[in-house]
């Protein structure tokens, strides 16, 4: 559903070049994410403080590694051309980086010391939160498609809220649902017998077997 929503945002703003490029970027942002975070909980499961504080310091370690060579590369490589570094807007840039480290520390560190339901539910507040931002500060005008995304990828983050047996839960409610409606209905059965007994016996019918 979360990738439903980016589509259809994509499709608000009109499938040009650039947008199904971005597309096909937060599509594969969405896919790594829900791998890390599936990889995540099978490897370390319920983290307790300490071992998540090392396991966002490697990952931080292995970024600076790998991450920080790719621009390098890119460079040399002619693929990539740097602007002088006065043109470069290192003030968005850090607190860009800022809030990031912020969000990783939250996330990681927030699920240990309180709920996981808790850090949930932030991260599904942050989608109309920038809805928001857009709204005040650049006076963004949202269409219907832009508003059903929003939705939608609001609706995949709370489905992510339900419990691992969810499925088995409904299947058990349902169950329960029409075993008390089958009973009520043997109930109703009885109760119609009975009363068709008692009006027999009351008007003198008497049913003789017969040999």
């Amino acid at each position: 559903m979360a990738i439903t929503g980016i589509v259809m945002m994509a499709y608000a703003d009109g499938f040009q070049g650039d947008s199904i490029i971005g597309v096909a970027y937060a599509v594969g942002s969405a896919s790594t994410s829900a791998l890390y975070k599936v990889l995540f909980k099978m490897f370390l499961g319920s983290a307790n403080f300490g071992e998540a504080a090392h396991f966002v310091s490697t990952l931080g370690f292995f970024n600076l590694i790998f991450i920080s060579v790719t621009p390098i590369i890119l460079y040399f490589t002619k693929v990539e051309y740097w602007s002088p570094f006065s043109a470069v807007p290192w003030g968005y840039l850090c607190g860009v980086a800022g809030l990031w480290l912020a969000f990783n520390i939250l996330v990681n560190v927030g699920v240990v010391l309180t709920y996981p339901i808790l850090i949930s539910i932030g991260t599904v507040l942050s989608v109309p939160g920038n809805a928001a931002v857009d709204l005040l500060k650049h006076k963004m005008i949202f269409s219907v498609v832009r508003l059903g995304a929003t939705i939608i990828i609001c609706i995949g983050f709370l489905l992510m809220l339900l419990p691992e047996e969810w499925d088995e839960i409904t299947l058990r409610f349902i169950n329960s649902l029409k075993e008390k409606k089958s009973e009520d209905h043997a109930d109703d059965i009885t109760d119609s017998s009975v009363h068709t007994r008692s009006r027999s016996r009351a008007n003198g019918t008497v049913s003789i077997p017969l040999a």
